[in-house]
């Protein structure tokens, strides 16, 4: 059973971590809102075309991993407003979104499973916000704005520590997830939460209306019980 509510809640992850990305991506493109938006469509076409070179074979996988790296300093620095954006839609999603739908993101209502408390207690919004700061790229992306304010060397430094850690963690998430007998991550345990099937909850409850005490009849004096 944990491992089945595994899959569905990576499932659940990747078609909630697609809508996330459009929507924050969508604000790169809006010109009154990122007012780097021809420096950053010069840097992303550039990288498209240096993969578009790799594919074709005209330059190595070291070639490729070096001038990726030169571009990356330009293509977040130019792009701070999807990172700021996507920090704000994170949160008001995966926080304050699942606040008021009691536990469920779209990819987890889709999915029949919702957060819920590990102590039977009613969460509060800043138990969805301790998750989503663990397990939604959060991390990442402050160091990320962060070492834009250096210079390139430095940015490349801090950005690559910050990208092998959030690398590191969501494996460490996804396995504990995966194998702890409770299904819990290290996000569950510092949020007080846990995830639970919603059809098997409701099965439970139907079972527990079901359950009636029958109480004997009262009966009149001489009066025999023909049942």
């Amino acid at each position: 059973m944990t491992n089945n509510i595994a899959i569905k809640r990576v499932v659940a992850y990747i078609i909630d971590y697609i809508l996330i990305s459009l929507i924050s991506t969508s604000l790169i493109y809006i010109t009154f809102i990122n007012p780097r938006y021809d420096e950053y469509y010069e840097a992303s076409s550039a990288y498209n075309n240096l993969v578009q070179e790799y594919y074709n074979k005209e330059i190595n996988a070291e070639e490729l991993t070096i001038e990726s790296r030169n571009l990356s300093y330009k293509i977040n620095s130019n792009g701070y407003i999807y990172t700021i954006g996507n920090i704000v839609i994170v949160f008001l999603y995966y926080g304050v979104f699942v606040y008021f739908t009691k536990g469920q993101t779209l990819g987890k209502k889709i999915m029949g499973i919702k957060v819920v408390s590990n102590k039977d207690k009613e969460l509060k919004l800043y138990n969805y916000f301790i998750r989503t700061f663990i397990l939604n790229g959060v991390i990442l992306s402050i160091l990320t704005l962060i070492a834009i304010c250096f210079k390139e060397s430095t940015y490349l430094n801090i950005y690559t520590m910050a990208s092998n850690f959030d690398m590191i963690l969501m494996i460490v998430l996804f396995l504990m997830v995966l194998f702890n007998k409770d299904g819990r991550g290290l996000h569950d345990i510092l949020a007080g939460t846990k995830v639970i099937d919603v059809r098997n909850e409701l099965i439970s409850e139907e079972n527990n209306e079901e359950v009636e005490v029958i109480k004997p009849k009262k009966l009149k004096k001489g009066q025999k019980d023909e049942d």
